[in-house]
């Protein structure tokens, strides 16, 4: 049975129109990080990183950045099965606040392709000021091209 498998595969390799398979290395890059990301959140979640090394934190029921802290539990992140950002206390994000999580769009979240967090409002978590500092407010701004929208 072995040598058939064998001859097959010799068959199709030798065949005029076999070809190698092209890996496509942006799609690769893509799927390493999403697998880095689902490791970090079964892991009790994962940070947001803004510019200048700052992370997205809870702050006291508003989101701040704050200077990333790996051990620092107002870091950490996940995306339940409802697409929401939830916080370690088990908040929500809803525009640029933590709330009970709930099902409206404003707690519907995607980190999309343009490495933004944005939800289904179409509205964006921002950091506030350029460069960011310490304890600088997130907001929620419409979605562009603004570096301040951008979380690793």
């Amino acid at each position: 049975m072995k040598q058939v498998f064998l001859l097959a595969a010799l068959a199709v390799a030798l065949t005029p129109g076999a070809q190698a398979v092209e890996l496509n290395k942006d799609a690769m890059k893509t799927m390493q990080q999403e697998g880095h990301r689902i490791i970090e959140e079964s892991q009790g979640g994962r940070a947001y990183k803004a510019d200048k090394n700052f992370c997205l934190d809870t702050g006291d029921g508003e989101l701040v950045v704050r200077k990333c802290n790996a051990g620092a539990r107002t870091q950490k992140w996940t995306m339940d099965g409802q697409s929401r950002l939830v916080a370690h206390d088990g908040r929500c994000v809803a525009g640029a606040q933590l709330a009970k999580c709930g099902a409206g769009k404003g707690q519907k979240w995607k980190h999309d392709g343009k490495k933004r967090l944005s939800n289904q409002n179409k509205q964006c978590l921002q950091v506030q000021g350029n460069p960011p500092k310490a304890g600088a407010r997130v907001i929620t701004a419409a979605c562009n091209k603004t570096a301040g929208q951008v979380w690793k």
